[in-house]
């Protein structure tokens, strides 16, 4: 990888590869910094464990983004969809931007807010 390493990430070897091609893709096209608030999460942890089947976070298919104020929400969510991302997720309360590729059984194509 280019802009990451691979410290950056619980369980590197648990992401799909084609997001962490996708994710140096996102950070040349948003020219900023990227920092990872969360990776890989095991079907196990607090978040996943309320949900009622593991989402893409459980697959190594998305990661969190810091991401603070509205036009570096903007720059990065027009980055992420130029990039090809189409599952998109933000957080204005806790400043992230969700990024996922998806996994079998999940909708191609969303955007939500938390």
């Amino acid at each position: 990888m280019k802009y990451f390493e691979e410290s950056e990430f619980t369980e590197f070897d648990k992401m799909d590869p084609k997001l962490l091609e996708m994710l140096d893709t996102l950070r040349e096209n948003y020219g900023y910094p990227i920092k990872l608030t969360s990776t890989y999460r095991s079907p196990e942890h607090p978040i996943e464990a309320r949900k009622s089947k593991p989402g893409e976070h459980a697959h190594g298919a998305a990661v969190d983004i810091a991401c603070v104020g509205g036009e570096a929400t903007f720059k990065l969510v027009k980055a992420a969809i130029e990039t090809g991302f189409t599952r998109i997720g933000i957080s204005r309360k806790n400043n992230f931007v969700h990024v996922g590729i998806g996994y079998p059984g999940a909708p191609e194509t969303t955007i939500w807010t938390y």
